[in-house]
């Protein structure tokens, strides 16, 4: 049980960052909510130069997809799957946007993605 705690917490830190929450040196926050679509297409990654193909994408989620139903609870195959997609996008995690993650996974891969966000109890590969 204590493992699992430190999954959890693990999981949770790893989405943190991955959302870009938390504060920095000067203090101020990570971008508003209401800033989301400023800060992705500023970015400059879309659907047609992620870093990881959505076939690449499809092919790791088909592959985890029984391991994130196994964890009994949504906060499990939610911490699961961020920590899997935080690994699979390694070195390029600056890269990382949830809502291309989503349009890559819907167009590729709409099963396997509805089973997954079932799972994690988010509406969107994008809320992870």
């Amino acid at each position: 049980m204590r493992i699992r705690a430190v999954v959890v917490g693990v999981a949770a830190v790893a989405a943190l960052a991955l959302t870009g929450c938390g504060t920095d040196a000067g203090g101020g926050g990570g971008a508003a909510a209401g800033d989301k679509a400023a800060v992705a297409k500023g970015d400059g990654v879309d659907v047609a130069n992620a870093p990881i193909s959505a076939d690449e994408l499809c092919a790791y989620l088909k592959k985890e997809l029984p391991g994130v139903k196994k964890q009994g609870s949504e906060i499990g195959a939610m911490a699961q799957l961020t920590m899997g997609i935080a690994g699979l996008y390694g070195d390029h995690l600056d890269q990382l946007d949830g809502d291309v993650l989503d349009a890559q996974a819907v167009k590729t891969c709409p099963e396997t993605r509805d089973e997954l966000v079932k799972a994690a109890g988010v509406e969107s590969l994008g809320d992870l």
